[in-house]
């Protein structure tokens, strides 16, 4: 009850300076209007934004529409509903990009209805005017869902919102994203995207006692029910052995060397990094890392200390070792009754190299053969992920270290014929 009765009394004084003083500098700043573009490339690109901020696992209801909210999140002052964000009168029908703006970067549009922060407009603070207008008119191009979603109801006085105005001022930041000049583009790209879009903080930042992210304390871990989320900072991941590429291809299968994705994990890879570019995922690990995107790779630095026993395509090698050895192994022997061998695989024998560098381009779906038989897969596209002279690195490795020697080298030109489908 004491406990009770002194954060009642903390939110009220903090309320009351924060709406009565501050609501007219730190509420809703006024933006100017813009027109949602109806462009296929502004909606493609606000469909991948909205995956990088991993929307539909808080918006969507399992077995409700999609992006329709309702979904129920217990927070330590009661239970918070999301809301419809489809094209819908239960949803965001009629809002204008400066209104969905002003929720996206300041948790509200107007000074009487400020969202409560389970909506992580303290990240999304610094997502861009221009990222935050593709994705409305992505979420405007949606079909639109009629399904109310139940409203938040909190106890007093936490259902008091304009309350929020005080909390705001003490713990919610206003800035958009400022790139560090002492950084290059990738880490600067993965900043933008932990930090804001991803929001990793929602989950890997401990909270003080009025539920804001301890920023002393950014990504050192945080108990998410029964689970920990774990600590994440630079320092800790290098002492678990992480490195860019284990954590890349974590970020994109759920699975790495170093560990696999469940609980909310597992949801944030499944309807989010999995859905990114290579390029983002590397920018995030890089981030993480605190490292640079000239830093050697995984398998530069494991075919370095092979000295003269590292195949004389090095540069192949370590694209494999980097790309391929989690799942195909580094002799090329594969995982039984799960990942194929390379080694003598008759398809690194055929003479022009399709087949390999198909599969290698858009990767493979998972296969079953029939229940309780073998199943392969499922393997990653990598055309997005390597250029046409990297891919022609790879392949000609694993044909020369699995298939056999004699198997003749293909050229760049000959492999940037097949990528482009002739």
């Amino acid at each position: 009850m004491k406990r009770f009765l002194s954060r009642f009394v903390a939110v009220l004084i903090v309320g009351i300076l924060g709406y009565a003083g501050f609501a007219w500098l730190w509420g809703v700043p006024s933006v100017p209007d813009r027109p949602i573009s109806t462009d296929a490339a502004v909606i493609a690109q606000g469909q991948y934004l909205a995956y990088a901020g991993d929307c539909g696992s808080c918006h969507t209801v399992p077995g409700g529409g999609t992006l329709a909210g309702g979904l129920k999140i217990d927070t330590p002052f009661g239970e918070i509903y999301s809301t419809n964000i489809t094209p819908s009168d239960d949803g965001i029908k009629g809002m204008t990009t400066a209104q969905f703006y002003q929720i996206m970067t300041y948790g509200a549009d107007s000074v009487s209805r400020p969202l409560y922060p389970a909506m992580p407009y303290t990240s999304f603070h610094l997502v861009t005017r221009d990222d935050s207008d593709a994705m409305l008119a992505y979420l405007m191009s949606l079909p639109p869902v009629d399904q109310k979603a139940p409203a938040t109801e909190l106890s007093f006085p936490f259902n008091i919102r304009p309350l929020m105005f005080g909390w705001n001022l003490l713990f919610a930041n206003r800035g958009p994203y400022v790139a560090d000049a002492a950084k290059d583009a990738t880490w600067n790209r993965g900043a933008y995207l932990v930090n804001g879009l991803g929001h990793c903080g929602a989950c890997h930042s401990p909270r003080n006692s009025l539920g804001a992210e301890d920023a002393d304390r950014a990504l050192t871990g945080a108990q998410i029910g029964e689970l920990m989320a774990p600590d994440i900072t630079a320092a800790a991941l290098r002492e678990r052995g992480w490195n860019r590429e284990y954590l890349a291809t974590y970020f994109a299968t759920g699975a790495s060397p170093k560990g696999s994705a469940f609980g909310e994990m597992f949801l944030a890879v499944k309807g989010s990094l999995s859905r990114l570019t290579h390029e983002d995922l590397d920018a995030i690990a890089t981030y993480l890392l605190d490292g640079s995107a000239d830093e050697p790779s995984h398998g530069e630095t494991v075919v370095a200390s092979l000295g003269a026993a590292a195949h004389a395509n090095s540069e192949g090698q370590a694209l494999y070792l980097s790309n391929c050895a989690l799942c195909h192994k580094q002799q090329g022997e594969g995982i039984a009754d799960t990942m194929p061998p390379l080694a003598g695989n008759s398809v690194l024998l055929e003479p022009d190299g399709r087949n390999l560098l198909t599969v290698m381009a858009n990767g493979l779906a998972p296969a079953q053969v029939a229940a309780g038989k073998t199943s392969f897969g499922p393997m990653p596209a990598f055309r997005d992920r390597l250029s046409a002279a990297q891919m022609t690195a790879l392949a000609n490795y694993v044909r020369s270290a699995f298939g056999g020697e004699t198997v003749p080298p293909l050229t760049e030109s000959e492999v940037a014929t097949i990528l482009s489908g002739n």
